[in-house]
């Protein structure tokens, strides 16, 4: 669109069906003919949001003939209301949406952008049927508050932080008088300095100060969701990976970075509505957690962009808002975070792929052998003095077998081999108390030492088979399984495979109690030791798949 002009309107207003007023501003070219209209409903303030537009710029969409309407969510920035982290995404975008749908200088076609919340924002809003609602993108975007992101059990507590900064900017907007505010504004601040250590000095959970005596909402609806109600089946299925995807029936771009927990989630997504012949695509790229996208004009042009965003989104809001021609590109692409190469197929899981087991074995050996002898070994868990959590990626620690850890580690192998497919470890095991938690790491462990966390994945044991809670009895053996999530990563010829064990990964997840009570109220507190069981009569052991010479 050359020599366009484009016309900014900020704090543009749209009333919600419950009369509360939210505010965006608006980016659209000038002129008078109508247009389509793509909406970043977002928790960060729009006012803010020009610092890191990126591959949401306004001015580019603008060119390419589209508007953009950049909207504080309800609470929140310049909006009224309550921030209501649970219940209010849907409806809201659907008024939104349809409101916007209505103006004059739109032609009814609307679509959705946006990461992270704003992410989790569009399939909350999709989930709703807005009639003029056409085409999604949601993008690195944690759409199940870390509920089953290859893992099952846990409340993750770590969220009091992201809620009280939400709070502090509430109070901070002055939403609430002088006197809430110089009561709360200092605590809520040094809650977010220092969560991690009081949340683990906090027996139980709940009675947190910041949570025990909070007259906000924000915090109240915490402690509902995700504490209290962290194991209700009816909240899973409300939202994120378990939410019913069949409620979603327009196409989605889902794009995710390789070691996003995201991925798997957001594939599960793709896959589903694949399968009910939704036209989605998911594109998962090798970036880091919370790695911005490189542009095409990124200040370092360095060639390792893979893909230009900006370029994939347009193709897609122009097939779905314009009525363009579909790009030829395959509906999944996946790329190996070591090669940089793409792996592309129309369904998942990938075909051209051999099952791969390793095996458990006597002194820490991961092997592709069976194992002729029956042994066991046993790690530490005290919950005072849980284990640090290491993100996937590079890793600077040892993660060497101690008392809190056990390794299991391959031969090098003897030519490239890349594991592609669903990741899974099968590990029988016994715990002098009720419950007990495994964390697993799958490292890449380099010639010279080097480590790097290819995926990870954990299971509280007592809900080992569903989210029933389900306590172990002490010393008898189990069988749990834990998910490793999608994996596409190239080990070198020279490089070892190494499955590690543990009982804590503090703060991603909450501290096991051995207690097998719920956490939230949950003031005890158990050291235990777990056995982890391997041989022809407990078959412990990692299951992947690997890429077949066609």
């Amino acid at each position: 669109m050359s020599g366009c002009e484009m016309v900014c309107q900020f704090d543009h207003c749209i009333s919600m069906r419950d009369g509360v007023v939210l505010r965006g501003n608006l980016f659209r070219p000038a002129g008078q003919t109508p247009c389509p209209v793509l909406v970043l409903r977002t928790v960060f303030r729009k006012d803010w949001m020009g610092r890191g537009y990126g591959q949401y710029d306004p001015s580019f969409w603008v060119r390419h003939g589209y508007a953009v309407y950049i909207q504080d969510v309800r609470g929140l920035g310049a909006s009224e209301g309550e921030f209501d982290r649970f219940t209010s995404d849907g409806l809201d975008g659907y008024d939104t949406i349809e409101a916007l749908a209505a103006c004059d200088w739109c032609d009814g076609q609307v679509g959705m952008i946006g990461s992270y919340f704003a992410g989790y924002a569009q399939l909350m809003a999709a989930a709703e049927h807005p009639p003029h609602l056409k085409a999604i993108c949601p993008m690195q975007t944690s759409v199940s508050i870390n509920r089953n992101c290859d893992n099952r059990g846990f409340l993750f507590a770590s969220h009091i932080g992201w809620c009280t900064s939400r709070l502090v900017s509430r109070l901070r907007d002055g939403r609430y008088s002088e006197q809430v505010t110089q009561k709360y504004l200092p605590r809520m601040l040094e809650v977010l300095h220092t969560y991690v250590d009081s949340q683990l000095r906090s027996i139980p959970i709940g009675n947190m100060p910041v949570l025990r005596d909070s007259p906000f909402l924000i915090h109240q609806d915490y402690y509902r969701h995700l504490l209290d109600g962290f194991d209700d089946f009816e909240l899973l299925h409300k939202e994120g990976r378990d939410m019913d995807v069949g409620r979603i029936h327009i196409p989605a771009l889902y794009i995710s970075g390789w070691l996003d927990s995201a991925r798997t989630p957001l594939l599960d997504h793709c896959a589903a509505q694949l399968a009910k012949g939704i036209s989605s695509k998911v594109v998962i790229l090798p970036w880091e957690p919370g790695e911005a996208p490189v542009r095409v004009d990124s200040p370092l042009e360095d060639g390792e962009m893979l893909v230009d965003l900006q370029a994939e989104m347009l193709a897609w809001f122009d097939q779905h808002l314009k009525g363009k021609a579909a790009t030829a590109s395959p509906a999944i692409r996946y790329f190996d975070i070591v090669t940089k190469s793409c792996e592309a197929m129309a369904s998942w899981p990938p075909e051209y792929v051999t099952p791969q087991t390793y095996w458990l074995n006597e002194q820490g050996t991961l092997s592709d052998l069976e194992p002729e002898h029956t042994g066991e070994d046993t790690y530490l868990h005290d919950p005072l003095n849980p284990l640090s959590y290491f993100p996937v990626g590079p890793c600077a620690a040892s993660m060497d077998s101690n008392a809190k850890t056990l390794c299991y580690t391959s031969a090098a192998f003897n030519a490239d081999c890349r594991i592609l497919g669903d990741g899974k470890a099968t590990v029988f095991l016994s715990c002098t108390a009720v419950d007990t938690d495994v964390m697993m790491s799958l490292i890449d462990v380099y010639p010279d030492g080097r480590r790097f966390i290819i995926c990870d994945g954990a299971t509280r044991a007592r809900y080992r088979m569903d989210w029933i809670s389900r306590p172990l009895t002490p010393n008898e053996v189990y069988t749990v399984e834990v998910e490793l999530g999608r994996i596409c990563y190239t080990l070198r010829a020279g490089h070892r495979l190494r499955l590690v064990l543990t009982g804590s990964a503090f703060p991603k997840y909450d501290v096991n109690h051995g207690t097998g009570h719920r956490p939230a109220q949950d003031a005890q507190t158990v050291t235990s030791t777990t056995n982890v069981y391997y041989g022809p009569s407990y078959p412990s052991r990692l299951c992947l798949t690997v890429k077949s010479k066609r």
